[in-house]
């Protein structure tokens, strides 16, 4: 028999995506090394750091020194956080044009910060710039906002993908490519479980995403009405997309917003947590699939 071939999806959301060095670690001192990563934003970003050294440690490091960077300010994220927390990355965005944007320019711009400063900040983090000089294969995926359809690219300039993944709506720059209009695989692709489908055997998802809210609306209006039926509706599919892989590890990302990177540590240690929970379960279910017993069972139930 072959050997089995494991797929690692890495969800989105941003800061949270710190869960998923958490998760790589564990995985990787118990040689569960994947065969092939799909990854959607921030597990695009991760997936590509660790993709180009198969070094959980080094992906750790690199991530902290880049959020004590200049280009980490650069990037304005810091603007965005706050005690409020608010649902969604719709519902973020609102409250940032809210207070700081005259309704005029809503009007005539896309985003609030151009996509360059976030290609800046992936070039900074991953260490290879072309898909050929990563050490395991990487699927990275974006959706096209005009046709909603999910892009997956695996070959080629790795930092234009990744940036194009992670092009969050409303707040970096889309990429408008001939008659496609192109931002966050989170929009199509939250966790790229169906994506990795034909392309490994066995699939674990990393679920980072923020869960169903557990917290009462503060405030009955038409924006948190709306963003508060956005995360519904995401979680949702997030969840129908997680049971689709053969195993799945969720950490607890304490319900935090995408643009909370000051809770980094907690966030890995979260993930280390979660995976530890997981890895001898994780390891059995692996054998299984492996194994001879599983051939025939498959093979009787076709």
């Amino acid at each position: 028999m072959s050997k089995l071939k494991i797929g690692l999806a890495l969800g989105g959301g941003g800061a949270r995506g710190a869960a998923h060095i958490g998760v790589l670690k564990v995985l990787h001192n118990n040689g569960v090394i994947p065969d092939v990563i799909g990854g959607t934003s921030a597990g695009a970003a991760i997936g590509a750091m660790y993709a180009a050294t198969k070094d959980p440690e080094w992906v750790d490091k690199r991530f902290k020194e880049f959020i004590n960077s200049d280009v980490y300010e650069e990037m304005g994220v810091g603007r965005l956080q706050s005690d409020q927390n608010p649902e969604s990355v719709i519902g973020q965005a609102t409250k940032y044009i809210q207070d700081k944007l005259v309704f005029a320019m809503v009007l005539t711009r896309t985003s609030i910060i151009k996509k360059d400063r976030l290609a800046k900040a992936l070039d900074y983090l991953i260490p290879v710039k072309t898909f050929e000089e990563l050490k395991i294969p990487l699927n990275v995926y974006a959706t096209d906002l005009q046709s909603g359809e999910t892009i997956c690219y695996n070959k080629g300039d790795l930092i234009d993908a990744v940036t194009q993944s992670g092009s969050i709506p409303g707040f970096v720059e889309p990429t408008k490519q001939k008659d496609k209009l192109i931002v966050d695989a989170g929009v199509s692709a939250p966790l790229p479980v169906r994506e990795l489908k034909g392309k490994a055997d066995f699939i674990i998802g990393v679920d980072i995403s923020r869960g169903a809210p557990k917290i009462p609306m503060k405030k009955v209006n038409i924006i948190e009405i709306i963003t508060r039926a956005e995360r519904i509706t995401s979680q949702y599919y997030t969840d129908m997309l997680s049971n689709e892989a053969d195993f799945v590890i969720r950490p607890d990302v304490l319900g935090l917003h995408w643009s909370a990177f000051n809770k980094y540590d907690i966030l890995v240690e979260n993930g280390i947590s979660a995976a530890k929970e997981k890895i001898v379960e994780l390891k059995d279910a692996i054998k299984y699939r492996k194994s001879l017993r599983y051939r025939l069972f498959h093979l009787s139930s076709n």
